[in-house]
């Protein structure tokens, strides 16, 4: 009867994981992984068939704990979320610097999807935005585009403090991202019968 394995591939997994947290990608190895744990490479490569597979595992795992931050709200005002999930994205990237690098800055992950997309086209976040374009007097269509341009420009951020080219400003940041909502939310508000008309008159000088 063959010796049981000292680790599960959960705990083979997550020793993999706390690789990469610590010391990126590039530390991502199956020897080092089986060093860490004291073991030899064979119990990692039973559960792993080899690096490619170690990998993908890593990268939904991550994937995993990048969309429990973006779904963690404070009980924020529904009308808000679109700016929490912003700085839930900001927030894992100033955090898990090295799990950000892994999702964001090391091409596609597994079939090539893209988190970003995942972020953009999530289908739980439909319903809010549908309130919100509502609420707003707009369409879905453009709720949605606001919200992909608000991701990139929240992605800009998020880069900077990953690659740790600025130092985080939680107030700031917040302040930033709620001033580019308001500005582009607004410009897209339907008007009011009748505002055109009197917003013209007032440009032109008109009575």
């Amino acid at each position: 009867m063959p010796p049981k394995q000292k680790y599960s591939a959960d705990e083979i997994l997550s020793a993999a994981l706390d690789l990469v947290r610590h010391h990126g990608l590039g530390a991502l190895t199956i020897r080092n992984v089986a060093q860490s744990l004291d073991i030899s490479t064979q119990p990692v490569i039973s559960c792993f068939k080899n690096s490619a597979a170690l990998h993908e595992a890593v990268w939904k795992s991550v994937n995993d704990i990048h969309g429990r931050y973006l779904m963690t709200f404070d009980g924020s005002d529904p009308e808000e979320i679109p700016l929490q999930i912003g700085l839930n994205y900001i927030r894992f990237a100033t955090e898990e610097p090295h799990l950000f690098q892994l999702l964001f800055l090391n091409g596609p992950g597994p079939g090539g999807i893209q988190s970003l997309a995942r972020l953009t086209e999530d289908p739980e976040l439909k319903p809010m935005l549908e309130a919100m374009a509502q609420g707003g007097g707009i369409s879905l269509e453009q709720m949605q585009s606001l919200f992909r341009t608000l991701a990139v420009y929240v992605h800009g951020y998020a880069c900077l403090l990953a690659g740790g080219l600025m130092k985080s400003n939680q107030e700031q940041m917040k302040q930033d991202l709620t001033d580019f909502w308001t500005i582009h939310l607004n410009g897209l508000e339907s008007p009011e019968p009748g505002q055109t008309a009197s917003r013209t008159n007032a440009e032109g000088g008109r009575s």
